[in-house]
């Protein structure tokens, strides 16, 4: 069994992400992959989830106290959690070690880094992919203290790439919510126009603001079609939006339109080369 360890130079360094990415890329070389999640911080349980709901990939979808048995013909891939000492796990295990981080990150020797942050060093990073830092219908709720009035059939998984506010345009509204993709929309409850046109052109989310209760239209509207779902959120939209804004950045990997962008990314950030080292 080949083992590679994963590890992010600090909290919220992008590790699940690239483990997901590295696992993506040796599946498609044709290789049996395994990832897994190693024990010992608050997300463990989280992305250890996340990465038995891959395809392309086989896991246990619990966090792991120990490196897993020797497996023949299997490269297991295994995400370190956050300030475990990767370098000394990796060596008492002969597993190779990817470091994730900016590119300025201290990098212990014969590992091998990849930039998930940008820094003064001007190198372009998997971090900076909007789509990779755009959080799920989930993280909106949490952060906005919204009540969910109706699921669309993505439900809470869906990933809003795009916050845009239901504001008055030059545009008509279907052409300016179209311009942006994966979009959660943020509009008054009682501009019931602006509403309707956020379902029309199926914006993953819409968020009402001011804590008003909806029009009846707009309710029978998403409860009818399912293609977007509808959240009442307490604040006004200024408020709203701001309790938004951080969300993007922090949410955890997770969902199928993220795993197919890291695995596009991946085939950049690791060349032949480096992916045949890492299969050993």
């Amino acid at each position: 069994m080949t083992l590679i360890f994963v590890a992010g130079s600090a909290p919220s360094a992008g590790a699940s992400t690239v483990a997901v990415g590295i696992a993506h890329r040796l599946a498609y070389a044709g290789h049996r992959v395994t990832i897994e999640r190693l024990a010992g911080d608050a997300r463990a349980s989280e992305d250890a989830a996340a990465f038995a709901a891959l395809e392309f990939a086989t896991s246990s979808g619990t966090p792991l106290d120990a490196p897993p048995e020797d497996a023949a013909g299997t490269i297991t891939i295994l995400e370190a959690p956050v300030g475990a000492d990767a370098a000394a796990l990796a060596a008492s295990s002969g597993a190779r070690l990817v470091v994730v981080g900016p590119a300025s990150a201290a990098v212990p020797a014969g590992a091998t880094l990849i930039v998930n942050h940008a820094d003064s060093t001007g190198l372009r990073a998997l971090g900076e992919d909007r789509l990779l830092a755009a959080p799920t219908v989930r993280q909106l709720i949490a952060a906005s203290g919204a009540q969910v009035l109706t699921r669309s059939r993505d439900g809470e998984a869906a990933v809003c790439e795009h916050l845009v506010i239901g504001a008055i345009s030059h545009d008509s509204a279907d052409t300016y919510f179209n311009r942006f993709p994966r979009r959660a929309v943020i509009a008054r409850a009682e501009k019931v126009d602006l509403a309707l046109a956020a379902m029309l052109t199926r914006s993953e989310c819409l968020i009402l603001t001011g804590g008003h209760e909806p029009s009846p239209y707009v309710l029978d509207r998403a409860a009818s079609t399912r293609e977007t779902t509808l959240l009442l959120a307490p604040g006004g939209t200024v408020e709203t939006m701001r309790d938004l804004e951080g969300t993007f950045g922090t949410a955890p990997f997770s969902g199928e339109a993220k795993v197919e962008r890291i695995g596009g990314l991946m085939r950049v950030a690791i060349d032949e080369a480096t992916l045949a080292a890492l299969a050993g």
